[in-house]
């Protein structure tokens, strides 16, 4: 999938686009997973982040953002990506990943390698891996949010 049928494909979907992430949230979350020792955010993601959206919305799906984002029309703030990965950090299903979506069903993660994984929101075992594919992986965890 390229960059513009992955922007087509969300737009179509309704989902909300945060605005992008300047460099310096990318690289404080970068330096605060470090820390965490959780993976680093791939190349393909901090693409993403840069320059289509800094995070996604669509219903009750989200991709976090580098920076905690108030929800519009909503009472609450959803997490950064360093603020979940820190709630979650003890469990023994993500060691070695981070967190990057959830939706009502799923965890979505990533390795240190750059592969991107479906988890299952109860014991954090990995029900599918997308490799490197972080289009289909986010795609998948804001296909649900829509439900």
């Amino acid at each position: 999938m390229t960059r513009d049928e992955f922007i087509s494909e969300l737009t179509s979907r309704g989902a909300v686009l945060l605005p992008t992430a300047p460099d310096y949230a990318i690289e404080l979350a970068r330096n605060a997973l470090q820390q965490m020792r959780a993976a680093m955010i791939p190349q393909t993601l901090s693409d993403i982040y840069k320059n289509i959206a800094g995070g996604i919305i669509l219903g009750d799906a989200n991709i976090f953002a580098p920076e905690n984002t108030a929800r519009a029309r909503r009472n609450y703030e959803i997490p950064s990506l360093v603020q979940i990965n820190r709630e979650i950090s003890g469990l023994p299903g993500v060691t070695g990943k981070t967190v990057f979506g959830r939706n009502q069903m799923f965890w979505f993660a990533f390795d240190a390698f750059g592969n991107f994984y479906m988890l299952n929101i109860l014991n954090l075992n990995i029900l599918r891996e997308y490799r490197a594919d972080a289009y289909r992986a986010i795609l998948d965890c804001l296909a649900v949010g829509k439900i």
